[in-house]
């Protein structure tokens, strides 16, 4: 079974180690994640919520990171959502992506973005209901889109 809680200070241990086992980040991305870990779990007063998928270990197998955008009322960015390859498709992503919508008001507009050459997360995030909504061709590097999804929630 798992458990979606509030980050706390005392994951930050594993979070850190999770980020490194996924092979889908770059060392930016990784470097990134690292910055939003540190900056998100001390306190809900920066900007930044953290929501942990936890075993019946209590081990961490997931995490999102997602905060309100500053200057549009109502509307949430998630900045990155991670799980671990041990518990990749077996729903956590689903779930992480479910306890944040829960603790949104209803009617809160979502958006996350992703490179267009992810093909799974691109399939993960329309599998959810979200759909593209913008395209900014070559945004990361020639060749490589990012594709910006919204969905109500």
């Amino acid at each position: 079974m798992i458990t979606i809680r509030s980050g706390v200070s005392a994951d930050q241990h594993q979070l850190l180690r999770l980020v490194g086992t996924i092979d889908a980040f770059h060392a930016e991305d990784k470097e990134l994640a690292r910055e939003i870990i540190h900056d998100g779990l001390p306190s809900g007063n920066n900007g930044y919520e953290i929501l942990v998928a936890v075993d019946r270990k209590q081990e961490l197998c997931g995490f999102i990171c997602y905060g309100a955008i500053p200057l549009a009322a109502g509307r949430w960015d998630v900045y990155l959502i991670a799980v671990s390859p041990a518990s990749s498709r077996r729903g956590v992503g689903r779930l992480l992506m479910g306890g944040m919508a829960e603790r949104l008001d209803e009617g809160m507009h979502v958006y996350i973005d992703t490179s267009g050459l992810n093909s799974g997360a691109c399939a993960f995030y329309e599998r959810l209901g979200y759909e593209p909504v913008c395209r900014l061709p070559d945004f990361y590097a020639d060749g490589d889109d990012k594709i910006v999804y919204a969905k109500v929630v």
